[in-house]
C-alpha cells in the first residue's frame, strides 16, 4: 500500500470515490465538466491550506483523504480538518482507511498543527466507529448549513 498526495493524474479515480461518497450518503450531488480541474488547480496553488491523499494498491487509487490547514485564536499552532474520507467499497475493512488517517495525523504534526478534527453524519454509527478506533473522542459537535445552489 502506498500512501502519497493525489496527483492529477488520479483526477479520475478521485472522481469515481467521491460519487461513491455521494451515492452512501443519499446525495444527489454532480460533478460537472472542469469542476475537479478547477479545485485540484486551486488546492494546488495553496499547498499551505490544502493537501489530498491518495491510497494506492497495486498501481489503483483505493482510498482519498482530503485536509484542510487553516489557523485560529484559540489553537494557535492550527487545525487541520479532515474534509473528506473516502475508501473504494470494493476494499473497505483492510486497515487502509487507517493508513491515511496515520498520514494525515503525522503530516498535521509535521506543519505543528495542535489538533486534528474530523466531522461526520450524526446518523454514521461506523464511521464514528472507525474514527474513535483512530484515535479520535467526542469533544464538540459540529453544526453544518447547507446553502441551495
Amino acid at each position: 500500500m502506498n500512501i502519497r498526495p493525489l496527483s492529477i493524474e488520479d483526477l479520475s479515480a478521485a472522481k469515481g470515490l467521491i460519487m461513491q461518497l455521494a451515492k452512501a450518503t443519499g446525495s444527489d450531488f454532480h460533478i460537472r465538466p472542469g469542476q475537479l480541474d478547477e479545485v485540484f488547480g486551486h488546492m494546488q496553488h495553496h499547498p499551505e491550506i490544502y493537501l489530498s491523499l491518495v491510497a494506492e494498491q497495486d498501481g489503483e487509487v483505493v482510498g482519498l483523504l482530503s485536509l484542510v490547514f487553516y489557523q485560529s485564536w484559540f489553537h494557535a499552532g492550527g487545525t487541520a480538518l479532515i474534509n473528506e474520507l473516502i475508501i473504494d467499497q470494493r476494499v473497505r475493512n483492510r486497515g487502509i482507511g487507517a493508513l491515511l488517517i496515520d498520514a494525515a495525523v503525522i503530516e498535521a504534526k509535521r506543519r505543528g498543527m495542535d489538533e486534528i478534527e474530523v466531522g461526520t453524519e450524526q446518523d454514521n454509527d461506523g464511521a464514528q466507529r472507525f474514527y474513535r478506533r483512530c484515535g479520535f473522542d467526542l469533544t464538540y459537535v459540529l453544526l453544518g448549513m447547507d446553502f441551495d445552489r
